[in-house]
């Protein structure tokens, strides 16, 4: 178990002054991030080296935030080298970094309230009809002088395909498909990955803590599910191209 020992780490060190102090074995049990993939990410320049204290490697307090902070943006959907620009530039009031750096406080969630100005920003020149739309389908609710949006990816995924012709409406009943589906997967998910962990090598029960490895899955959850939906859409809808093209050869054939 990791210890908060203070300890001066020297002038050499990222971190110099009186911090907690752990092993990287240590870091890795308190972080929930493997020693290995913290090798890797002093590699890629997003989390910096340890500190010395004599012989010994030290990481400190700083070292376990930053890890937490990575986490946080992969569980985001960011890549490692954007996380490492996130980093080198500090973000100012929009710039995009800010929806992604969990140490901003503009940091954008899933559920928000906007004011009729950012709201004019995103609908653009779409006019007043697509904003009835919006509210009739349950994308946007007006709260006092604000507007609540249920879901912000799902608000600007209903603007896009708005603007490649498919209405406010259907976009929300194909919003409702997915999430009713995506439930199911996550619920699926979930069950196999406890029962998969939940039997020791001895057959023993052994306690799981999912929270734990929550953040982990949601960033498995962006880095993967969007991708895999995007293919399988596209795999389904050139089948759907092929099978209508060979419907009316069919039906001449057929005469």
């Amino acid at each position: 178990m990791a210890t908060a020992r203070a300890v001066n780490v020297g002038s050499d060190s990222t971190y110099a002054g009186r911090v907690d102090r752990y092993t990287r074995a240590e870091l890795a049990d308190v972080s929930g991030v493997a020693s290995r993939t913290i090798r890797y990410y002093h590699s890629l320049g997003v989390l910096p080296k340890p500190g010395r204290a004599g012989k010994e490697v030290v990481y400190s307090g700083e070292h376990l935030d930053r890890l937490r902070d990575i986490v946080a943006m992969q569980a985001r959907g960011l890549r490692l080298d954007a996380i490492r620009e996130v980093f080198d530039t500090e973000p100012q009031a929009g710039d995009w970094r800010v929806l992604f750096d969990p140490r901003a406080s503009q940091a954008a969630e899933r559920s928000t309230t906007i004011d009729d100005a950012e709201l004019a920003t995103m609908l653009g020149d779409r006019g007043a009809d697509v904003l009835a739309e919006l509210v009739s389908a349950g994308y946007l609710e007006r709260r006092g002088e604000r507007w609540f949006l249920r879901d912000r990816s799902m608000f600007k995924a209903a603007l896009v395909l708005y603007d490649v012709g498919i209405d406010v409406t259907l976009s929300g009943m194909l919003r409702t498909m997915i999430q009713s589906h995506i439930a199911v997967l996550a619920d699926e998910l979930v069950r196999t990955v406890r029962e998969a962990a939940g039997t020791g090598y001895g057959g023993e029960g052994v306690a799981v803590d999912l929270s734990r490895f929550r953040d982990r899955l949601l960033a498995m959850a962006w880095e993967v599910g969007g991708a895999t939906l995007a293919a399988e859409v596209e795999r389904a809808a050139a089948e759907d191209d092929t099978a209508a093209r060979r419907a009316p050869a069919r039906a001449a054939s057929g005469r």
